[in-house]
C-alpha cells in the first residue's frame, strides 16, 4: 500500500515538472517575461510639471500642436508657459506625426526639454533617428534685482547726439556694463555692416550678423548664446518685439563712420549685448 502511494506521489509530481518545463520552455521561447511598455502615458501638461513619474523619464503623450519649429527644435505652449520638442528635422517631419502617441524622454540639461524617441500610429510603433547634437535656449529664473533693471528708450538713442550714448557705456575701462530695460521692435539679421568687396557683393554664412534697427541708430548685437538666435527667429515669425535687458559694448566715436549710412541698417554706431530678454513667462540668457 506504502509503495503504491509513493509511485502515484512520484508519477504526480513527474507530471508537474513536465508541465513547469514546458511552461518554462513556451516563455522562454516568447523572449522570457513578456516585456512592460516603459513609456508611461501621460499629458504633456503633467511632462511639463514633473508631477508623473516613469523609469527614464519616458513618457507617451498625444502629439501636440506645435507653436513654432525650426530644424530638429519645436516650441510648445501651454498657457504661458513653454517646452522645447527635439527630433530629426521636425519643421519638415512633424506634420506625420499628426494624431499620433509620442514616445519622448524627458531630459533636464541644458535646457528642459523633451527629446522624441518613438512614434506610436495605432499599433504601429516607429523608433526616431537619434540626434547627436542641437542647441537649445538657455531658459533662466530672473532675480529680482534682474528684474528691477533701470528702463532705457534705447529706440530714442541718435547717431548724432554722442552724449547720451557715452551716457551708457561703462565710465572706465573694466568697469561692469551699465545694463538697461528695453523695448527693440526692429531686430534683423543682415548682412554685416562693414563687408567689402566680393563678400559684399556675394554674403557667405559667417558674413551675417544680428542688428537692432533703431530709427536713428543701428547697433551690432554681439556675444549672442548658441541658442538665442532661434529664439530671436522664432519673435520675428511671430511679429513680436525683443524685451528684455541691454547692454551698449562699443561706440564709433568717430563723427565719419556714425554718418555713414548703410542700406536698410542706417547708421550703425556700436555693438550692443541682449543680456536676457522675455516670451510669455519665459526668461531667456542671451549672452554667451
Amino acid at each position: 500500500m506504502f509503495s503504491r502511494s509513493s509511485s502515484l506521489r512520484r508519477a504526480s509530481i513527474l507530471v508537474l515538472l513536465a508541465v513547469a518545463s514546458l511552461t518554462l520552455a513556451g516563455l522562454v521561447g516568447c523572449g522570457g517575461k513578456k516585456d512592460v511598455d516603459p513609456y508611461v502615458y501621460t499629458t504633456m501638461s503633467r511632462v511639463m510639471d514633473g508631477d508623473t513619474t516613469s523609469t527614464n523619464f519616458l513618457f507617451e503623450i498625444d502629439a501636440p500642436v506645435l507653436d513654432y519649429a525650426e530644424g530638429d527644435i519645436a516650441m510648445v505652449k501651454s498657457g504661458n508657459r513653454i517646452e522645447f520638442l527635439v527630433g530629426p528635422d521636425l519643421e519638415n517631419n512633424y506634420r506625420n506625426y499628426a494624431g499620433s502617441l509620442l514616445g519622448v524622454q524627458k531630459r533636464f540639461s541644458p535646457t528642459s526639454h523633451m527629446f522624441l524617441m518613438r512614434v506610436k500610429q495605432g499599433e504601429i510603433i516607429t523608433p526616431v533617428d537619434s540626434l547627436e547634437t542641437y542647441q537649445l535656449p538657455a531658459i533662466f529664473e530672473a532675480t529680482q534685482n534682474q528684474l528691477q533693471t533701470p528702463g532705457k528708450a534705447l529706440p530714442d538713442l541718435s547717431w548724432k547726439k554722442k552724449t547720451e550714448i557715452e551716457g551708457l557705456l561703462p565710465e572706465n575701462e573694466g568697469d561692469p556694463l551699465i545694463s538697461v530695460q528695453s523695448g527693440i521692435s526692429n531686430f534683423v539679421y543682415a548682412p554685416r555692416h562693414d563687408l567689402e568687396g566680393e563678400a559684399a557683393e556675394n554674403p557667405g554664412e559667417n558674413d551675417y550678423a544680428w542688428y537692432a534697427v533703431f530709427p536713428n541708430a543701428t547697433f551690432e548685437i554681439v556675444d549672442l548664446h548658441p541658442g538665442a538666435p532661434f529664439m530671436l527667429r522664432l519673435l520675428k515669425a511671430k511679429n513680436l518685439p525683443l524685451v528684455g535687458s541691454f547692454s551698449l559694448t562699443e561706440f564709433y566715436d568717430k563723427y565719419t563712420v556714425r554718418s555713414k549710412t548703410h542700406g536698410d541698417l542706417g547708421h550703425v554706431v556700436g555693438k550692443m549685448k541682449i543680456n536676457w530678454f522675455r516670451f510669455a513667462n519665459t526668461f531667456v540668457r542671451a549672452a554667451s
